[in-house]
């Protein structure tokens, strides 16, 4: 009997050595097995100096039009001192010409920043147009046809069985959209490179009406696009910056007020903007109170998320402690720098208030609110190229992304940088990255 007992526990401990050594090679397997996305490089629209449009030049310009009456040039006049935009943020052709030109508009914008940045990223890495497998375009408020993908395609001479996407109507978090749809293609094709462009049109973003929360989008809405590259090659994880490590999604437009807070539609007057509800900075912060639910189980350390549920059990059982307002996880022991949606004062300083962030943090979006203006989906390149030039992004480090988008949609990219990176490497903040970070008065002085 002893003997047969000693043979069961024998058994019994190779069974478990069995299922552990079976448990440690599945997940190297699945570690293994999981593709990978890498962001290789990415490059930011710089345009020309002739382009600046600083508040006294946008003033005269408005006056000069008689498009809009004394009171509706006073209030974007406010506005425009308040927005801390800067004096060296720019428009398209169309819009600087007297009379403004829709005809040059349009189809050259899309010319000069998609073409422009799509053949500097190529050049950089020497790709062959003929080897991007994906490509994605988005642009919100216009949707040509053929679309803005096909114009790629025809201008680079892209392969007859590219997978090509274009995205409209997804407002400021096309971006990240469009890095979510990159994902998932990359995961089923093997082997493959996906190229991002994003940008907005800003002359289609042009109101003429006198209604004031459709005048918003002209104050803040500038001229801007960023081109993107990303790979599921192993080969290309030597030469990549980034990998992709979580992207999460949110999405709030089953409520009437949060579908209508960012929505183009005619005004009373009848002209066509982009209105922005007074709701707006509100619903952006439980949009991302959605956003961070999810999210923080993914990334924040044990010791947070403990803390996390502990706070939302606590107010279930004792309805007092509902009056101290929601208990917001430390992200800061998650990332080493964030890259906020530069949609505007108020979106910063909301993102900032619900993540009790600090000043630092939200640097890198504030200065690209002050030089480059609301530049949509493309914004959120801009503020990490910020943080690349000012050489503060090391290997290991991770950085969030997030944006936000009509709808009303709250997005999130969390990237692990890779590779040292060459912080004298050239991009757009490159010859202004000296000047900065400068003092955003509360009314600027132009």
């Amino acid at each position: 009997m002893e003997f047969f007992l000693a043979n069961v526990i024998f058994v019994f401990s190779q069974l478990k050595l069995l299922a552990a050594i079976l448990a440690i090679a599945t997940a190297v397997y699945l570690f293994y097995k999981t593709k990978r996305v890498y962001l290789v490089d990415f490059m930011c629209y710089s345009a020309p100096d002739a382009y600046r449009a600083p508040t006294s030049t946008f003033v005269e310009h408005i006056e000069r039009l008689d498009k809009f009456n004394s009171e509706t040039i006073e209030f974007q006049t406010k506005v425009l001192k308040r927005s801390g935009l800067g004096s060296k943020s720019y428009f398209p052709a169309g819009i600087h010409l007297y009379p403004t030109d829709q005809t040059l508009n349009s189809a050259v914008q899309v010319e000069m920043v998609l073409f422009s940045v799509a053949q500097e990223l190529l050049s950089r890495h020497k790709i062959d147009p003929k080897s991007i497998d994906i490509l994605i375009t988005n642009c919100s408020v216009i949707c040509p046809a053929p679309s803005f993908a096909s114009k790629i395609v025809n201008k680079f001479g892209l392969r007859s069985n590219i997978k090509s996407f274009n995205l409209s109507g997804m407002g400021c978090s096309a971006g990240l959209l469009s890095v979510s749809l990159a994902e998932d293609l990359l995961k089923v094709h093997e082997n493959s490179l996906a190229l991002i462009l994003s940008m907005e049109s800003v002359y289609s973003n042009i109101y003429n009406g006198k209604v004031k929360s459709m005048l918003l989008a002209n104050c803040l809405f500038r001229m801007g696009g960023a081109a993107v590259l990303l790979s599921n090659r192993k080969r290309d994880k030597r030469v990549a910056k980034y990998e992709l490590k979580h992207l999460v999604r949110s999405y709030t437009g089953a409520k009437d007020s949060y579908y209508k807070c960012v929505i183009q539609e005619p005004g009373k007057d009848g002209f066509t903007g982009v209105n922005l509800s007074k709701s707006l900075k509100q619903v952006a912060g439980e949009a991302l109170r959605v956003n961070m639910a999810t999210l923080a189980v993914l990334v924040l350390p044990y010791s947070e998320q403990v803390k996390y549920v502990l706070a939302i059990v606590w107010k279930k059982i004792w309805p007092p402690a509902k009056k101290r307002g929601p208990y917001i996880p430390n992200f800061k022991k998650a990332f080493e720098h964030f890259c906020i949606h530069s949609g505007g004062k108020s979106v910063i300083e909301t993102v900032k208030e619900k993540l009790k962030l600090r000043e630092k943090d939200i640097e890198a979006s504030r200065m690209t609110l002050h030089k480059f203006g609301n530049t949509s989906s493309a914004s959120i390149w801009y503020s990490l190229c910020y943080l690349e030039a000012k050489g503060r992004v090391k290997k290991g480090d991770r950085v969030w992304q997030l944006s936000f988008g009509s709808g009303l949609k709250c997005n999130s990219a969390v990237w692990k940088c890779i590779k040292h990176l060459d912080h004298e490497s050239s991009n757009v903040w490159s010859d202004w990255i000296q000047r900065y970070a400068v003092e955003v008065p509360d009314i600027m002085d132009h």
